[in-house]
């Protein structure tokens, strides 16, 4: 599992509840059901005029997988199972049959299509090396939608923060609107407090995590595309091992299926 983006998350609502209970006297002040429905429902109001919900819901499923840290274990993944094709091959055991145990579907869908016997060498290595842009151009889509629906929190906060000094105007003719205007405007901001840490704890640096998710999974694909081409070329399983690990840094190598001569 990746901690960091937990652990982030953590840290930083920590930071803010040890602001609040230090500074603030009455934390009731922040349970404001007005000032969240106008944040949460404005920025998926907002979301959803922008992007398709297809998408929302894509970058959600990208999220979690970054959270889990998932894309990682699949690169690893993918690598051992690139290498026990290339054994099992080397064995005088039909591609065809090994397909069923491959749990990669771009891997499997690469393996496919080579065996379709349609491709050569060069159309087969063009074929999938546009499917491996267009996946990571959809990665990187992602990753600028959720920036920029990060951008709304704060202007709907805004909006809340308006509507409450709307509120407290109009009653500054009563007579205990002295009293009032310090509580008043207190809950006017708390709007404005949903948006900024919303958008800053959360929606602008996870943008920026699926940004870096995707240069993993395009590292993956990277890794399936030269897997493909050397097991179309027969090579020693040795010797797809070896390049292989090439992508890997040097702490994750030995957690790699070893290849015995």
């Amino acid at each position: 599992m990746n901690l960091s983006v937990p652990l982030g998350i953590l840290l930083a609502g920590a930071s803010i509840a040890y602001a609040a209970l230090s500074e603030i006297k009455n934390l009731q002040v922040f349970l404001s059901v007005h000032a969240a429905a106008i944040v949460i429902g404005g920025t998926l109001a907002a979301s959803m005029i922008c992007f398709p919900i297809s998408q929302l819901f894509g970058f959600i499923k990208v999220t979690l997988g970054t959270i889990t840290g998932s894309n990682k274990a699949k690169q690893l993944a993918t690598i051992n199972e690139i290498i026990n094709t290339s054994i099992a091959i080397n064995d005088g055991q039909p591609l065809a049959g090994q397909l069923d145990a491959i749990k990669n579907p771009f891997l499997k869908e690469s393996l496919q299509l080579m065996i379709s016997g349609g491709l050569d060498d060069a159309e087969l290595e063009e074929v999938l090396e546009k499917r491996v842009e267009m996946q990571n151009e959809k990665y990187k889509r992602d990753g600028v939608t959720l920036k920029t629906v990060g951008k709304f929190p704060p202007a709907f906060g805004l909006v809340g923060t308006t509507m409450g000094m709307i509120a407290l105007l109009q009653g500054l003719g009563s007579p205990d609107a002295f009293d009032r205007l310090g509580p008043s405007m207190s809950i006017a901001l708390v709007a404005t407090f949903y948006g900024l840490v919303l958008a800053n704890a959360f929606l602008i640096p996870m943008g920026e995590n699926l940004t870096q998710a995707s240069e993993d999974d395009l590292m993956m694909r990277r890794v399936v595309v030269d897997g493909v081409r050397l097991i179309k070329d027969k090579k020693h399983p040795l010797l797809v091992e070896e390049y292989l690990k090439s992508y890997l840094p040097p702490s994750e190598r030995n957690k790699m299926r070893k290849v015995t001569t």
